[in-house]
């Protein structure tokens, strides 16, 4: 029997040569390439310090690169005189310190950033995420109300909400207990991948990139261990 060729699924994110550095020092990051599929978690690997939240702030736009392209679903959005900004990109971002809105209510922590929807749109929507990560009970409640594991279930509504195409997670999971991170950890990634998004996690902790990515690359600042000029870059 013929084998048929295997299928690899077009990239949603696409990174081709990225290069970052801070004013007129040497880039941190060079050379850098990934590409991620819709539906697919790809686990950035690297050390304190070495370029990984930097990685992310430059694909949400929140950095503007020195050189390379980053394109989602065929459309540059970051290039050579082309730099789209953050609210504009297709993008949600889950940080390790969460980064609720402390004076706005849960579900107002959702809304935020649903711009050009109607309000009871926005709340219907909201809502809608909130009970998939299990918090819609606590809609009206504020943040500092709520454990660390709940303000991180907020936190994925509020990126879920936007219904990105790419999904950024900072290493969101590293603090909380162990017993919550793992429970939580295993959640989101199944709503990703039903959701088909195209998510990039950083971590430092190999195990939980085994455990997690269906891919998984080093960051290294770099590659020092073999690279004298020390420039992060990719490498799976």
């Amino acid at each position: 029997m013929t084998s048929l060729p295997q299928y690899d699924p077009p990239s949603v994110l696409e990174i081709v040569d990225l290069e970052f550095g801070y004013g007129r020092q040497p880039s941190v990051i060079e050379s850098c390439r990934l590409s991620v599929a819709s539906g697919e978690v790809h686990c950035v690997l690297g050390c304190s310090g070495g370029g990984k939240t930097t990685l992310l702030r430059l694909i949400a736009g929140l950095e503007r690169s020195r050189g390379g392209t980053i394109t989602i679903d065929g459309e540059v959005i970051e290039g050579p005189g082309v730099h789209q900004p953050p609210e504009r990109r297709p993008v949600g971002i889950v940080f390790q310190d969460f980064a609720l809105f402390p004076n706005r209510s849960v579900q107002g922590n959702v809304m935020f950033g649903m711009r050009g929807i109607p309000r009871r749109e926005r709340a219907a929507r909201a809502e809608e995420h909130l009970d998939r990560v299990g918090m819609l009970e606590f809609a009206s409640r504020m943040p500092h109300t709520l454990s660390g594991g709940q303000q991180q279930r907020v936190a994925i509504a509020r990126a879920m909400a936007r219904q990105p195409r790419v999904m950024l997670l900072d290493e969101s999971f590293s603090s909380l207990d162990t017993e919550t991170r793992t429970e939580i950890r295993a959640e989101t990634m199944t709503l990703l991948r039903e959701a088909r998004v195209a998510t990039v996690m950083v971590t430092h902790d190999p195990a939980e990139a085994e455990s997690v990515g269906d891919r998984v690359s080093w960051l290294d600042a770099c590659c020092r261990r073999d690279d004298p000029d020390g420039k992060a870059c990719i490498r799976d």
